[in-house]
């Protein structure tokens, strides 16, 4: 066994070779974190140019600053983009950092950097832009270790109420639609594998929709492997658009879709816009003024402004007493009253029972007419039910709510609902009479931007 003394000169000799005496003498076999790098000195000279050209007046400029990194594809480099240019004001500087970040993406150090800074500021204050920035980079990976660090980090973050699910969207839809085919197939099907896909209609549609907008068959095969998880809305939307693409036409049955697309897959060629289906495809759904009920969460909203009365009341209360006894059972719905008030029937869905059904058709029925057109108030009632669609019906232009302006209306609804992605009816009562024009275009314009169908009647 050696002496003191002779410890003492082997640990001097380890010492001269630059080895730590701690690595031989940790009893548990660990090895201690390594000593920090010492600086790069031709990196320290580069950031310091970059951050200089960072605040050019320029995006073109800020953009340029971005060759000043391409040497040096480090985890240093990859944080100093995070914290600068991830949330530049301009989307194109936004982007091209993106870009330089996922050409980094194989390598571990800039990876975990990026996840470090991600899961330190979104603890802190939720989901950003500079981590939506980072998750575009990184969510095309083929790594699984990527992935699963990816996974970890939306199934901890996504549904936290400060996370700007708003950037998120809007990362997804412009990704899909313009992105590299291959590259956001694999972004779109990763973030179908968070826990938050399942419980949130919202993010679940987004998804689809952004499948539904790749070129490439791939995006296809996947809505088919999707399709069994999918009911009501987000069923309609997959089938419509297979249905669509392939000019087949199995309805909702995955099994028969799959065994199609087994036997078809190579002899398809990608279509650029698909035609989108009559309406009323496939399914045995109900309908409100020819619009298929295709959803599971409904809620009815009627105009019963004085400007109603007569032949329109009459017409519009037919119709949906018409509807609601057609309901299937697995529909859950409300309906809503308006004028110069909101009346909402039930505080929230209720399902589309024998007896709930003439409970409400009896509502129906009662309803007075008063004063106004409160549209933005009736909106912002049925959005608190928690819909997959609203069909709203009505006859004037706002007037007597919170908001009447339709400009203003139309943005505050669409603020609200692009994370959301409830479809909007709109049915427009004598939108073709003389003068009608203004509120015609405001019911066109709701349900245009609101992944909805627009129903003129007289």
């Amino acid at each position: 066994m050696p002496n003191f003394k002779t410890l003492l000169i082997i640990s001097a000799v380890l010492a001269a070779a630059g080895l730590a005496t701690s690595e031989i003498g940790a009893k548990d076999g660990s090895r201690p974190a390594t000593a920090k790098a010492p600086p790069d000195p031709a990196f320290a000279k580069v950031k310091k140019d970059f951050q200089q050209k960072i605040h050019a007046k320029k995006p073109a400029d800020r953009i340029a600053a971005l060759k000043l990194l391409e040497d040096f594809p480090t985890g240093d480099a990859a944080e100093l983009l995070y914290v600068t240019l991830l949330d530049d004001k301009s989307s194109d500087v936004r982007q091209a950092a993106v870009a330089l970040l996922a050409a980094w993406r194989d390598r571990s150090e800039v990876t975990d950097k990026l996840l470090a800074r991600m899961n330190s500021a979104s603890r802190k204050s939720g989901m950003d832009i500079r981590a939506v920035g980072a998750l575009q980079a990184l969510a095309g990976t083929e790594n699984e270790g990527l992935q699963s660090g990816l996974l970890k980090y939306l199934d901890e973050y996504l549904g936290q109420p400060q996370s700007n699910q708003f950037a998120l969207h809007e990362m997804i839809d412009a990704q899909s639609a313009r992105g590299e085919p291959a590259e956001a197939l694999r972004m779109l099907m990763l973030f179908t594998r968070a826990q938050f896909f399942n419980g949130h209609f919202g993010y679940r549609r987004c998804l689809v929709q952004g499948l539904m907008e790749v070129k490439d068959l791939e995006a296809l095969t996947h809505l088919i492997d999707l399709l069994p998880k999918f009911k009501g809305l987000v069923q309609y939307d997959v089938v419509s658009h297979l249905i669509a693409a392939t000019g087949q036409n199995f309805g909702d049955d995955a099994a028969k879709w799959k065994s199609w697309w087994a036997r078809n897959r190579g002899q398809k060629q990608v279509v650029e816009k698909p035609k989108n289906p009559s309406i009323g495809n496939y399914g045995n759904y109900g309908e409100y003024y020819g619009i298929p009920i295709c959803a599971k969460r409904v809620v009815f909203v009627l105009d019963t402004s004085l400007s109603m009365k007569g032949a329109r009341i009459d017409a519009a209360k037919t119709e949906l007493i018409r509807a609601i006894k057609a309901l299937h059972k697995e529909v859950f719905f409300d309906v809503i009253a308006f004028d110069n008030t909101v009346r909402v029937w039930q505080s929230e869905l209720v399902p589309a029972s024998e007896p709930m059904k003439q409970l409400a058709v009896n509502v129906v029925i009662e309803q007075p007419l008063k004063f106004k057109t409160a549209s933005y108030d009736a909106l912002e009632k049925a959005f608190e039910l928690d819909p997959e669609a609203i069909f709203f019906l009505s006859d004037g232009a706002p007037f007597g709510g919170k908001i009447d302006a339709p400009a203003a209306i139309l943005a505050t609804i669409g603020e609200w609902n692009r994370v959301r992605r409830v479809s909007i009816h709109s049915i427009g009562v004598g939108v073709k009479e003389p003068k009608a024009e203004v509120y015609a275009a405001f019911l066109r314009d709701l349900a245009e931007k609101n992944w909805g169908i627009y129903k003129p009647v007289n």
